[in-house]
């Protein structure tokens, strides 16, 4: 379901696959149809355990934007979830069963992804929802859920919105911590390609009557476990990559606005850096080695973009963990050991570099 679109549950509707009669195809085709029979097969769609968070939605000027909530938020600072592209709250499941019980959490989709409505916005002037509206209405969620103080956490894409929440709630005295994975400041010439040549990629993307759509969807590396960017996936890849599967169809919509508002904040990420550093805000960088070895072979350039983070962000706030071999579903395949990285920054009182 969608923006005008009805479920009494708000939850999403199981997806059943029945080929018609065709006449007798390729064998290649055949071999395509058997592999979107296991892709498509019915499945649970909700990747969160029964009871274990409670749905919202929050109204805006753009549409409603859907949020869960887990724990008690005005006892213990939430984690503040942002999702990456192509991707909806759903990514931080696993990582979520790995925290301490008594950790609340808020996690949040953006537009046109998960649950969220599709933006309420055109294809000329008005494209997308900025990151910097966006971070505010999500404050507005977290004073709406009662908390006191907030611990925004961005993964991949989502670093961008996590670092403009918490420049918003530090001028309000609300946060004390800051968790990114894998969040990139571009340099001029890879914001420009992923302008110019990836985000028209996604603009509409076409269906194709075989489903061969559904299939490159699977194999779509970008922010899950299956992909180019995997190792040998372990058989609980298979469960997490399907979720992935599903995100992944459903920004393809509307999902180039996501990465519309990414470049379009990559210029305030030095100066809210900056501003955070002069509140004393403490920050953890999770990278994922794997994955930036690929930023730098692709043209993001993680070395580059890494290394004008650490010259605005003083040594004694900044805490850094690494991931050998770690993927961009690095959150979901290594979620133990991401878990642990964020524990020990939660009690962290002194620089030190954590490399694993």
């Amino acid at each position: 379901w969608r923006s005008g679109g009805s479920c009494a549950s708000h939850a999403r509707c199981r997806l059943v696959w029945r080929p018609q009669p065709m006449p007798r195809p390729h064998a290649s085709l055949c071999a395509m149809k058997a592999a979107l029979l296991l892709l498509v097969a019915p499945v649970a769609m909700a990747a969160w355990p029964p009871g274990y968070v409670k749905r919202s939605f929050h109204q805006t000027p753009k549409g409603f934007l859907h949020y869960v909530v887990h724990g008690d938020v005005a006892h213990t600072p939430p984690f503040v979830f942002f999702h990456g592209h192509p991707r909806s709250t759903e990514m931080f499941h696993d990582l979520a069963l790995h925290l301490p019980p008594s950790q609340p959490f808020i996690a949040v989709d953006y537009f046109g992804a998960g649950h969220s409505d599709e933006c309420l916005c055109n294809e000329t002037a008005d494209e997308f929802v900025t990151y910097n509206q966006f971070a505010v209405w999500v404050l507005d969620i977290c004073a709406d859920v009662g908390a006191m103080k907030i611990v925004p956490f961005g993964a991949l894409t989502g670093g961008s919105p996590a670092i403009e929440l918490a420049g918003l709630a530090a001028e309000k005295g609300l946060v004390e911590r800051l968790i990114l994975f894998e969040s990139y400041y571009l340099k001029q010439k890879a914001k420009q390609y992923v302008d110019n040549i990836y985000i028209p990629t996604i603009r509409h993307m076409p269906k194709y009557q075989n489903g061969s759509h559904l299939l490159d969807a699977w194999f779509r590396p970008d922010c899950g476990p299956l992909g180019p960017t995997s190792q040998v996936p372990a058989v609980e890849d298979l469960d997490r990559n399907e979720i992935k599967t599903i995100d992944w169809l459903l920004n393809t919509r509307t999902g180039w606005q996501f990465k519309m508002a990414w470049t379009a904040y990559n210029d305030d990420i030095i100066p809210r850096f900056k501003q955070l550093s002069a509140k004393g805000v403490k920050m953890l960088f999770l990278y994922a080695e794997y994955a930036d070895a690929l930023g730098n072979k692709y043209g993001l350039d993680h070395d580059w973009s890494e290394a004008h983070i650490n010259a605005a962000v003083p040594e004694e706030l900044r805490k850094i963990s690494r991931v050998k071999n770690g993927t961009e579903g690095a959150l979901e395949q290594n979620s133990t050991l991401v878990a642990r990285f964020v524990k020990e920054f939660m009690t962290w009182q002194q620089d030190d570099d954590v490399m694993v």
